[in-house]
């Protein structure tokens, strides 16, 4: 077998030539036609991974925010500055007792105290809630040295406050409810004043119901008779009696088993005779 022959003239080769050519050239438009059918196929799916419009608009604005100016860096979005603040040291106001308003009815003579006011309770809350269960005092010596011989109080001041027949005594102690330096309630007194048949101001009881003006019949019944004393006082003789007489007196005494002290004192040592005075606490030796 021969190999072929070359060919004879020009126009032979040309015509090969172009034939080649033309054939390539089909070729690649066939490839190129498919693989953008392709690429359009995926596009419309969501597929491709490629920029879409709204990725390229992100992509535009974010350039055209971070573009540098000739001669200078990127441009940083603007901010501004929060200055660091220090919040102020906070004080709180110093505990204030606040006292619940109460009426005369609610108080009570007793052992312990003034209904409410157990003995030890502070000065200022004394007055304050006596003022309102009472009104304005009648009088108030403020506070004054113990030793004064009207007084004779325990502690280094004193201050007697006066509502009508009630006296509250207030002291800085030391006392059985109250130490050294504590300005305190430690007793009162309701009695009669002088001339008078009825309490002034508001009319004031033990819980049990003891008053002033409560027969000694009474008291002894509320309390029994072991809490009442008889003490005689001796009477000089005079020209209607030949022997000294001995005029008696009775007192109420009630005691409990903490710090706390009760006593009463009536017109005499009958059963009918009355109550004309009552004492709480330990109180001054005026």
């Amino acid at each position: 077998m021969h190999p072929p022959r070359p060919p004879t003239n020009r126009l032979e080769r040309w015509q090969r030539t172009l034939l080649v050519t033309l054939g390539t050239l089909v070729v690649i438009m066939a490839v190129t036609a498919v693989v953008l059918v392709i690429r359009n196929a995926l596009g419309s799916s969501g597929l491709t991974g490629g920029p879409t419009d709204a990725d390229t608009t992100t992509v535009t604005a974010a350039t055209t925010t971070l573009s540098q100016s000739p001669g200078t860096g990127p441009t940083q979005p603007a901010t501004t500055p929060v200055p660091e603040t220090s919040l102020p040291a906070t004080t709180l106001p110093p505990a204030t007792f606040v006292e619940e308003p109460i009426s005369a009815a609610d108080l009570y003579l007793q052992p312990e105290g003034l209904g409410p006011l157990p003995f030890g309770s502070t000065a200022q809350r004394t007055i304050t809630v006596l003022n309102g269960a009472l009104g304005d005092p009648d009088n108030d010596t403020g506070w004054v040295p113990a030793d004064l011989d009207i007084l004779r109080c325990p502690g280094v001041r004193a201050r007697v406050v006066n509502w009508g027949s009630l006296t509250a005594y207030l002291s800085d102690g030391p006392t059985d409810w109250g130490p050294e330096g504590h300005e305190h309630l430690f007793s009162f007194t309701y009695s009669l004043l002088e001339g008078q048949s009825l309490p002034a101001g508001a009319a004031l009881r033990t819980s049990e119901g003891l008053g002033l003006g409560t027969t000694l019949s009474r008291a002894s019944s509320i309390y029994g008779e072991a809490a009442i004393t008889y003490t005689g006082t001796s009477v000089p003789a005079d020209d209607a009696f030949e022997e000294a007489a001995v005029a008696q007196e009775a007192v109420l005494e009630v005691d409990v088993p903490g710090p706390g002290y009760l006593t009463g004192v009536f017109t005499g040592p009958g059963p009918e005779d009355t109550l004309v005075s009552i004492s709480g606490g330990t109180g001054c030796d005026k």
